[in-house]
């Protein structure tokens, strides 16, 4: 008899035990400290962010090629990566990056992010789908015939663009909802780009190399800046520090408006450094002479990156432009 009283409170003893366990908040941890044991609470909002280096690929300027801003972007523990990319494309380039402009209409909102196999898909609200702030109710005037479909594909390449390169996907789908009452495909249709009611579905997005601003396209750029005599884009693709730290725009100006008259080049594919900060090219030049025009091979262009765009160092330029 003595026994099974004993065994009666032993289960009594474990069911009270088993009983409080199952009291403790649900949206906690226990943590063993020195003091003893303490609670801390599990809500995300109160969790440290992660950090992630990526590269996110905005305009160049108001040029056709998209060119990345090397950032480190915070991923809270409540959302993924893949948001918070695209999130971090929506906000637009940082103040340290210039020369970048953004390629998001405002108030854009990015509502969901889903993967299936190899396809990322973006749900954004439907002012994806709006006018830009700087254009015009009529797409059709002036400049805007161009420059309205050529910012909307620049916009989905650069989603395509960060996604792939930070390996988060093979292709990308955009949806739009714009609202319950809506009966159309949320996937994005061909109007889209010159805002017209074509209803055509676009592709899924992949990569499109030939609109990222490459060394060798940064090297094309400048040799084309220099042979049309557009010094601010000129100086724009120097480099800010260094061997030779670029003195004022008007300076440099005066001083590539000294220099010899570039008529026609061409180049290597050129090489990467070991380490990705440099890139050197072979250029060939015809300069405008007195009476004919002189031509001069195997001229070794050099580009360094700076803030993770590639720039000449101004001093080479000089050299490369007063050459002889």
């Amino acid at each position: 008899m003595m026994k099974k009283t004993r065994f009666a409170c032993l289960l009594l003893a474990c069911a009270l035990l088993f009983t409080g366990c199952m009291a403790a908040p649900p949206d906690s941890l226990i943590r063993g400290g020195t003091d003893g044991q303490s609670l801390i609470s599990a809500s995300t909002a109160e969790l440290t962010p992660a950090s992630r280096s990526v590269a996110l690929y905005f305009r160049y300027g108001n040029s056709a090629y998209l060119a990345p801003e090397e950032r480190l972007i915070q991923v809270q523990r409540n959302e993924s990566l893949e948001k918070a990319l695209v999130q971090a494309l929506i906000d637009g380039p940082s103040a340290a990056a210039p020369a970048l402009t953004p390629l998001f209409p405002a108030g854009t909102e990015v509502l969901a992010v889903t993967t299936q196999d190899d396809t990322l898909f973006i749900t954004f609200n439907d002012a994806f789908l709006g006018r830009y702030a700087d254009e015009p109710g009529d797409a059709a005037i002036g400049e805007w015939r161009t420059e309205g479909p050529m910012r909307r594909q620049l916009c989905l390449d650069s989603l395509a663009a960060a996604l792939t390169e930070a390996g988060l996907c093979v292709q990308v789908q955009v949806l739009v909802y714009q609202g319950a009452g809506k009966s159309t495909s949320m996937r994005l249709q061909k109007g889209f780009l010159n805002r017209t009611s074509d209803d055509t579905l676009l592709p899924p997005l992949t990569r499109r190399e030939d609109c990222l601003l490459t060394p060798y396209r940064t090297a094309s750029l400048l040799l084309s800046a220099w042979m049309a005599q557009d010094w601010a884009s000129l100086y724009d693709l120097t480099a800010q520090e260094g061997a030779f730290p670029r003195p004022s725009e008007q300076t440099a100006a005066d001083v590539f408006a000294a220099s010899q008259v570039l008529t026609g080049f061409s180049l290597s594919p050129g090489t990467v450094s070991y380490d990705g900060q440099t890139a050197v090219f072979s250029a060939e030049f015809t300069l405008q002479g007195t009476g004919r025009d002189d031509t001069m091979s195997g001229y070794p262009l050099t580009l360094i990156r700076e803030g993770g765009l590639w720039k000449m160092d101004y001093g080479r330029l000089l050299g490369m432009m007063q050459s002889r």
